[in-house]
This record gives structure tokens, sequence and C-alpha cells, in this order.
């Protein structure tokens, strides 16, 4: 039996067995041959006999003078088609947002560029083109996703026989610098003051449980999406604690980037958290409902980020993002001589290096004040050692 082109049906897989002729999974179970070609129609079920409904539809194609199609190669099988069949084959393995990341990044790159592409005609001067074009309008770790999602789809394509080598290889350190180099965006946070600021606009101007959200966020240095998927159930008022459990994206949870962690809240906050969870439960009583998540689904990502935007207009204060508190929360910290490595628990980065390489102009020169007495009681030890030899 030959090796047809195959796509997703509604109901399962579908043989492409020539222009105009399928041979089809149908809802019953059973495979369907389906004919629809210049005004000429006919059905056919074959039960189980897959091997039978292929060959009959192999005889209907030639009665009807069309050309089988031959088995897939790299001239019959564009990129987009091999896109999808990488796509299926790692959605069991990725988590919900990687999946959502690599579609977009294929929808917006890969796609309009290669997509109707026969695999053939795509290069590595090709695909280099596509890469440096996406350099010039995106930051270098969006670049290297794409090359990433590209190195995939032609990996998917060397696994099914299609290619022998990848266009993509090697070819991201020929477009961006080393790391090292790079202008990497920084951390743009808020001072002290603006903040407080930021924070006493929010009075009067937003929903109540909006600004309890971006005050959360700037008190704990959640995420947005850790901060919207908070839970009762992992709120600790007597400690002043929450246990990052999830994240929440476009309606969809996940586990947080690096894991759960146990962070620490003030107690303002917590007082705070715990009257919201009473008004919740005011409202769940007379719905004969119980109270779980604070925040979802009443609230999304776009509406804190408007809402933190008036706030800021309204405290004459740069706008800023979710993202920003969070920087601020961390570098508040540092400044006030909390540890890096407490700095670290509290944010979920996965290490300790992280949190310093991004906020190490914010941690104080401890030594430099105490740099000269050191030195001069060294030469002072080091000058009785002589005089005494």
């Amino acid at each position: 039996m030959k090796d047809y082109p195959t796509k997703e049906g509604r109901y399962g897989i579908i043989h492409q067995i020539s222009e105009g002729v399928n041979v089809m999974f149908s809802k019953d179970r059973t495979w369907e041959v389906s004919i629809k070609y210049k005004g000429f129609r006919n059905g056919r079920r074959f039960g189980k006999e897959l091997e039978i409904a292929i060959q009959y539809a192999e005889l209907m194609a030639a009665k009807l003078g069309l050309t089988p199609r031959t088995e897939r190669d790299s001239r019959s099988y564009t990129v987009k088609m091999v896109a999808e069949d990488w796509m299926k084959s790692g959605q069991s393995k990725w988590s919900p947002n990687t999946v959502e990341r690599y579609g977009s990044l294929m929808r917006d790159f890969v796609l309009p560029s290669i997509g109707q592409k026969p695999l053939d005609r795509v290069n590595r001067a090709v695909v280099k083109d596509l890469l440096v074009n996406a350099s010039a309008i995106r930051a270098p770790k969006t670049v290297e996703l794409i090359h990433a999602v590209m190195s995939g789809i032609f990996s998917e394509a060397i696994d099914r026989g299609l290619l022998t080598e990848n266009p993509c290889q090697g070819l991201l350190r020929k477009i961006l610098p080393p790391k090292r180099k790079r202008n990497e965006s920084v951390a743009d946070p808020l001072t002290k003051d603006d903040l407080d600021r930021v924070l006493g606009s929010l009075r009067g101007i937003l929903n109540p449980t909006v600004a309890l959200i971006i005050e959360t966020i700037a008190h704990s240095g959640m995420r947005l999406g850790e901060c919207l998927a908070m839970h009762r159930a992992h709120l600790d008022v007597s400690n002043a604690q929450y246990m990052v459990s999830e994240t929440v994206r476009n309606g969809r949870f996940s586990l947080p980037k690096n894991g759960k962690r146990l962070i620490d809240l003030t107690e303002e906050n917590t007082k705070k958290l715990e009257a919201h969870i009473l008004k919740l439960r005011k409202e769940a009583l007379g719905q004969g409902k119980e109270v779980g998540y604070l925040f979802f689904p009443r609230n999304s990502q776009p509406i804190v980020r408007r809402a933190l935007q008036h706030a800021c207009l309204a405290a004459k204060v740069r706008a800023r993002s979710p993202h920003d508190l969070r920087h601020t929360y961390a570098t508040i910290l540092l400044m006030d001589h909390y540890s890096p490595a407490y700095v670290q628990k509290q944010l979920g980065h996965h290490s300790i290096s992280m949190t310093v390489d991004t906020y190490g102009h914010w941690i104080p020169g401890e030594g430099k004040k105490n740099l000269g007495k050191t030195l001069k009681l060294k030469r002072l030890s080091e000058m009785r050692l002589n005089q005494n030899d």
C-alpha cells in the first residue's frame, strides 16, 4: 500500500489518494471513500478494511483519469504540512503555554514566509533571510524561539525521511551576537516613592478587586498569571504566606514557570486578601457555591494591564507593566539589604545567578565603605611582621 499524503479530518486521518478522492475515517469508526470531482460525487464505506478502501479509491481515480498522489517527498510536502505534523507530535509533551507560543510564532513568522514552499525549495539562505528579518523587529529571545520552531519542523521532516539535513543547524550564531553582548531588555522598576504614588492612586479610580490584584503583585513579586490564579486553599492567613501553585493565561491553568514555591506576604496585604475572601464568601453563599479562585475568571491580563496604566497616569508616573511591579518588588528588597537568595526564593527564579544578573545594579555595595579600612589594617599587620623579622 502506497504512503499517500495524509491530513487530520473531523473524525480522524484522511488519506489523499488524488485530487478529489480521499479515504477518510468516518464518524462510526469505519473507513469511507469520498469522491468529489467536477460534479461527480460518490461515497462508499469499507468497515475496518483500510487497504481495500484505498484500492477502491485508486480504481475510481484511474477511471476518472486522475493522477494518484505519489508517496510524500520533499517536492510534494510543504513546510506547512510538516509543521502541522510537528505540532501534533509535540502536543502531548508540551505545556499548553508552549503549544500556544509555538503556534503563534508559526502563524506570525514561519507560515506567512515559507508555509506554502515545498521542502526541497527551502535552503539555508531562505531560513537565514527569515531569521534576519525577524531579528530586525523582535528581541533576541523571540528570534531564538522562532529558530527553535523552525529547527523542530525540519527535524520532523528528517524523522519522516523527507530531508537528510536541517537547514537551521548553526544559523543562530551567524545572526545574533553572543548573549553577553546583546542589548537585552533591562528591568524598569519604579522607585519606592513612585510605587507609593501609584498604589495611592488606585483608590477611587479602579475596581477594588483590580486594585487588590495590582497591590498584591507589588507586595509579593508574583507574576501576573500567578496572581490571577490565586486560590483560597493555598493562602495561609495566620503566617502571612501563600503557596504559588498555578498560573493562568488565556483561561488555561498550568504550573508556575519554575514549579511551586512558598512565598511571604505582607501583613497588610494578607488582611486585604482575607477581607476579599469574606466578601466572596457572602456572594457565594447566596448562590450556593464555594469560594475557590480569588480573582479568576472575572479578571484577565488585559484588564489588569490597562488598569495599571490608568493608575500610573493618575499618579503622573511613566506607565509600567505588571511585570515591572515584580521588578520593583525585587529591587526594593535588595536595596533594603534582603539577601539575593531570599529574593530568588520569593520570585521563583531557577537560580540565584539569574537574580543577581537581572538585579545586580540594585544590590548595595556593602564592602566599599570599609574597603580602605580593611586594606589599611592588612598593611599595618604586614608592617608589624616585617619589624619583628
